[in-house]
């Protein structure tokens, strides 16, 4: 017995240092050439792609750029206040990605940020084929089934769509550095007293985490099974897989400062009703058909929506190789790699979990760990069905060619890849806007206001109200109802909506009324006339005339000279329901802005305060524990105060005098702390590697005499 289980710790167990890379140049160019040849399709630096996510992410690293020269590190905030004040979107989402295509938009390509964008998605292709082969190569032992198993996985058709169909900068590099994630996994799982393997794999760790979180949760989920089952297998294996756990934990301790916040404020981000509920993963799901389909088709229905208009698919190559591998599983055949032959079954078996989670017919969502619902769509856990494919693919080559490949093999397996692969290359439109005009004024697409803290579901954050909004937009739809909750209507002491809109003339030539009705009450109208619109409508006796808590229905009509009612849009600069403070004891926004400029990092205000004032509205937007804030020198408290839709950040002020107030962003402090020690960590790690190296060294001076 005791002969079985050594045999069987040898056969899981091989020497990793026995791993050799085989002409690594060589290894880079044919990948860098095969990621030219599947951006291609986007390859333009000039025309923006009309992409789903293609400007949001191109507004974002220009933005990075501009973060990046402020003296921003690591990235937090988008320095531009057209989204918000100082809005955090790096704080939450894939500041690595940012960070990395800034640099190269700084330094590389200053006068073409697209150009920076084409490198990002080009390196990351690069990296994700080169560890693919590596580890194919550890798996396999064969370096030809390596190469193709890369090329399988750049060319699956997933990771196409995400490339040329959508734009998903941040997911695409992720797919890159996932292989890199797996591959130090699966060497400290045979090393875990490797201190040099641990520092490798926390950082991979750390990069996946802070380039994609979804990648990240997701990958952290599969490769943890894929250790689990490979573990069960083998005899007192369970420290080899917590060595594993605790370069997990270390990487999740590097972006402790990242991870830390997004946990901390998950549930009340705008963008939590997409992904906090099981039965929204099964929407738009693809059908079996279409997982299985040898070609590209548009999903029926769903043309013009970029996000659905191509299905996803598996690919053949990844279909053939499940489907091959599980019949050398159930006969037992051998691929001439007994690690290999060790891992299929425990790759088999998270490929299928894998794909059921993607098509099945039944909800399972509900049944899993609340974060797996992060991805929102169901479709994307394809993105760890892939690698799991291409490490099949490696195996069924073996299997196939009964591990007698070589470079012709390559050659003609790779033509053969991309040929199926090409059904999956769109030629995309190109955007409406030009380059040049987006440098000048970028824009995002999504995401701006997904990391905003939704106050109309969590109303404790609101600690003081300026006024709010009743229009989002900045258009007025007349004969349109708008609602005002009755119990924020009685909060305010004179409640008035105030309306601010710039009259076309064209407009006010008609003789046109506007009207304002409250539950089918004309309460107030007025003449339209050219120029500036500025309407404040009392609404203290409408308080008082309907105290029941049911919401006020607001309408606004547009009058002809016979009363006519007309349906029509009126552009508007706001629409705000104010009169919740009095005016002689707040520093408003519009007051309080003249005084500030930015230095860095950092927004300094010397705000003169006179008698009497009470309450100063601040240039930031609010978050809880995240912003630094002093007042003179000392550290002052500050408060949530709404104002124009925006929850900002304001403070109690030091009265009579000026008052010097700093404001800066920096996340949680103490997991700062805890993320600065893990790279200490790190540091000291390699650094007595590397000492220890030198030291051990043995002298290869010969001495002639």
């Amino acid at each position: 017995m005791l002969g079985i289980l050594q045999r069987k710790r040898i056969l899981f167990f091989p020497d990793f240092h026995q791993w050799l890379p085989l002409q690594p140049l060589g290894i880079v160019i044919f990948y860098a050439l095969l990621a030219a040849a599947v951006i291609a399709p986007i390859a333009s630096t000039t025309n923006i792609p009309n992409l789903g996510d293609y400007l949001t992410n191109l507004a974002a690293l220009i933005q990075a750029k501009i973060a990046l020269s402020n003296g921003q590190f690591p990235l937090r905030y988008m320095p531009l206040e057209h989204w918000g004040w100082h809005y955090p979107f790096f704080q939450f989402y894939s500041p690595s990605t940012y960070t990395y295509a800034g640099l190269i938009y700084k330094w590389l390509t200053p006068a073409n940020p697209l150009l920076a964008f084409k490198l990002t998605i080009w390196s990351g292709l690069v990296v994700g084929g080169v560890y693919m082969q590596r580890i194919a190569f550890w798996f396999t032992r064969s370096m030809p089934a390596a190469l193709l198993a890369g090329v399988i996985y750049l060319c699956a058709p997933y990771y196409i769509i995400i490339i040329d169909f959508l734009g998903s900068l941040n997911e695409i590099v992720a797919l890159g550095v996932l292989p890199a994630v797996l591959f130090y996994s699966c060497l400290r799982f045979y090393a875990p007293q490797n201190n040099v393997l641990l520092a490798k794999l926390g950082i991979a760790w750390y990069l996946l985490a802070t380039i994609h979180i979804v990648t990240f949760v997701y990958a952290s989920f599969f490769i943890g099974a894929l250790l689990f089952l490979v573990t069960v297998k083998i005899p007192n294996a369970w420290r080899n897989l917590i060595g594993v756990g605790i370069a997990y934990i270390l990487g999740c301790m590097l972006a402790a400062w990242y991870l830390a916040p997004i946990v901390a404020f998950k549930d009340f981000f705008t963008l939590t009703s997409t992904y906090s509920s099981a039965e929204h993963m099964p929407a738009f799901h693809p059908l079996l058909s279409q997982l299985l389909s040898p070609t590209a088709d548009l999903t029926p229905g769903m043309k013009g929506n970029a996000l659905l208009s191509i299905h996803p698919a598996v690919g053949w190559p990844i279909l053939f190789a499940a489907a091959l591998c599980l019949y050398a599983a159930i006969k037992k055949l051998s691929s001439g790699s007994r690690l290999a032959d060790a891992w299929l079954t425990p790759l088999l078996i998270i490929f299928f979990v894998a794909f059921l989670l993607v098509w099945s017919p039944l909800n399972c969502w509900s049944w899993l760990p609340a974060p797996l619902l992060i991805g929102q769509y169901c479709w994307r856990v394809l993105s760890q069905v892939i690698w799991i494919g291409a490490l099949l693919s490696a195996t069924a080559l073996c299997l196939l060619f009964k591990n007698k490949l070589d470079k012709y093999h390559v050659i003609f397996g790779t033509l053969l890849i991309v040929m199926s692969a090409s059904a999956w290359f769109p030629m995309s439109e190109n955007a409406n806007a030009s380059l040049a005009d987006f440098i000048s004024q970028p824009y995002l697409l999504y995401n701006d206001n997904s990391y905003l803290l939704d106050f109309n579901k969590f109303t404790t954050f609101v600690n003081k109200i300026d006024n709010t909004l009743i229009e989002t937009s900045k258009i007025l739809k007349t004969n349109s109802d708008y609602s005002i909750p009755k119990p924020l209507l009685q909060l305010a002491v004179d409640p008035a909506i105030e309306l601010r809109a710039d009259i076309p003339v064209s407009l006010s030539k008609k003789n046109l009324h506007l009207a304002i009705v409250v539950n089918n009450e004309m309460i107030d109208k007025k003449e339209l006339t050219p120029g500036l619109l500025n309407w404040n409508i009392n609404l203290l006796a409408v308080k008082n005339r309907y105290p029941d808590s049911a919401p006020l229905l607001l309408k606004f009509l547009l009058l002809d000279k016979n009363d006519k009612a007309i349906t029509a849009t009126l552009p508007i600069n706001h629409a705000i329901l104010s009169g919740y403070l009095n005016p002689a004891e707040i520093l408003s926004i519009n007051q309080t802005q003249m005084y500030c400029t930015q230095k860095k990092s950092r927004t300094l205000c010397d705000v003169p305060v006179g008698q009497g004032i009470k309450f100063i509205e601040l240039p930031a937007l609010y978050y809880p524990k995240l912003l630094r804030l002093s007042v003179n020198g000392e550290n002052a408290v500050y408060q949530s105060i709404l104002v124009e839709g925006e929850l900002l950040a304001g403070i109690v002020p030091i009265p009579s005098k000026l008052n010097h107030i700093q404001i800066e962003f920096r996340g949680l402090e103490w997991a700062n702390l805890v993320s600065w020690a893990a790279w200490l960590l790190i540091v000291f790690m390699l650094f007595s590697h590397i000492l220890r190296y030198f030291i051990q060294r043995p002298s290869k001076i010969n001495i002639q005499i």
